[in-house]
């Protein structure tokens, strides 16, 4: 039908008709048939208005974007159109006066023409991180480069997670904010499947929270992290809420609505198994083996070793200590055997002699100024493990995780009995909830092996019997 499509020969100049034809052709990608069928109205409104007041622009970004907009503002009323509009969002029953839908069009396509570089990062569907003026959390052993908002097909949805992330980016990490992203995404998908009228945050409600919390448990009710991933989009519905006025969004989640962690199996290494994969490890390129020797003897997180910086030991009375950097945190210190202290003094003579002053003990070969990195790591780990066919104590291939270090550390200081408080600032824990793990792990291993000892003793006292009984 006639009405139901751009006639773009309303446009004056080729050039305008082309832009406009490029413009409509990438919002039918994200966008339904209903709100592209929309906009047929309002380029009509902008079609004549271009014939009247810029008849011969070849581009529509040939005018200030400020000029072409105020202009459009005053001509409208002189023709018959408001310019603006009320929305009456469906929860809250609140009215947002906006710009009328007009000239909501020009600006994105406005936007649409102006060129990439041009553009204020933050208005971009994947932000490159280096391009920030402030400085970002990102963590150097795994660096985030990107943040990739593209597969939001609803662009006021998508809009509004730009916004929230832009505040988040300032005092989170990177890594955060990439789950921020999946978490709105995956409900921003499950919208547009069961309800594509909605296009904005601020329109849904407790019902449609329940009905997606229903899916997500009938659809993958294995998935480990789904009240992680829950969390991750709570935190963006009440930022969202705070930036568009409606505060109601950060309460749409109940307690309950959060499932209970399966708790999972705490696993760790043998002494077999440390010592078999220490024989071989012993092997690999000197910096990587002192690297991870020193993982196994700190007991931190991969990424506090992998960041150990080059003046991170001091000695007070006589005792030395070491402050180590975390990327969730801040710093620790604690007190190190000479052993450890005099490892840690030969790593860094290798690289300044290989790389002169650098910030991290263990850098990257390609970029110094970078540690190194857990990818290269875990690569020369797993193809030490399958060409040396290393084995666990279950016979199956050895498997390779650097927290399981970090867990048979935390269990051997359980098994020397200390105190919660020791053992949680040895670990870099900031507080005692976590200790109760190593003690269980320990316990349960103290349990094997007296349940071998009593098995013993029970043999002696049969054999005791025996001879009694002749």
């Amino acid at each position: 039908m006639k009405q139901h499509y751009f006639d773009l020969n309303l446009l004056p100049t080729a050039g305008q008709r082309k832009e406009l034809r490029a413009f409509i052709l990438k919002r039918s990608e994200n966008l339904s048939l209903s709100t592209i069928d929309g906009d047929t109205i309002q380029f009509k409104v902008l079609a004549r208005f271009m014939k009247e007041k810029f008849p011969y622009l070849n581009s529509f970004s040939a005018v200030d974007e400020g000029e072409i907009i105020d202009c459009l503002k005053d001509w409208m009323p002189n023709n018959g159109h408001k310019t603006t509009c009320n929305h009456r969002m469906k929860t809250g029953n609140k009215v947002i006066v906006e710009d009328a839908q007009s000239i909501q069009f020009l600006k994105k396509l406005l936007l649409f023409l102006r060129p990439e570089e041009e553009r204020p990062e933050e208005e971009k569907d994947i932000w490159q991180l280096d391009r920030f003026e402030f400085s970002i959390r990102r963590n150097p052993i795994d660096p985030i480069r990107s943040l990739r908002f593209e597969k939001i097909r609803q662009e006021r949805m998508k809009s509004e997670v730009k916004q929230a992330c832009y505040i988040f980016l300032k005092h989170q990490s990177a890594g955060t904010i990439v789950s921020d992203i999946r978490a709105a995404q995956r409900f921003a998908d499950y919208l547009r499947e069961k309800y594509p009228k909605v296009q904005s945050f601020g329109e849904i409600n407790r019902s449609m929270i329940e009905n997606y919390l229903l899916f997500t448990k009938t659809n993958n009710p294995d998935r480990k992290n789904r009240k992680t991933e829950l969390a991750h989009l709570r935190r963006v519905l009440t930022q969202v809420g705070k930036n568009i006025e409606k505060p109601y969004l950060g309460r749409l989640f109940i307690k309950n609505d959060m499932p209970k962690m399966p708790e999972t199996v705490f696993r760790y290494y043998s002494d077999a198994e440390i010592e078999r994969l220490n024989k071989h490890i012993v092997n690999l390129e000197e910096q990587v083996a002192r690297a991870l020797i020193l993982h196994q003897m700190l007991g931190g997180r991969i990424s506090d070793t992998l960041t150990l910086r080059t003046n991170c030991i001091y000695q007070e009375h006589g005792q030395f200590i070491l402050r180590i950097y975390q990327v969730k945190t801040s710093y620790y210190e604690k007190p190190i055997p000479d052993t450890v202290a005099a490892l840690i003094e030969k790593s860094r003579e290798y690289t300044f002699e290989r790389y002169g002053e650098t910030e991290y003990i263990f850098v990257n070969e390609k970029d110094p100024k970078l540690p190194f990195q857990y990818s290269m790591l875990k690569n020369k780990v797993y193809a030490m493990i399958y060409e040396n066919d290393i084995r666990n104590d279950a016979g199956e291939l050895m498997g390779f995780g650097t927290h399981l270090f970090r867990h048979t550390y935390g269990v051997k200081l359980a098994e020397l009995y200390l105190d919660d408080a020791a053992i949680a600032h040895l670990l870099g824990h900031r507080g005692m909830n976590c200790v109760y793990r190593y003690r269980r792990a320990s316990s349960r291993h103290l349990k094997e092996e007296t349940e071998k000892y009593r098995e013993m003793i029970d043999e002696i006292l049969e054999d005791m019997e025996r001879v009694e009984s002749l």
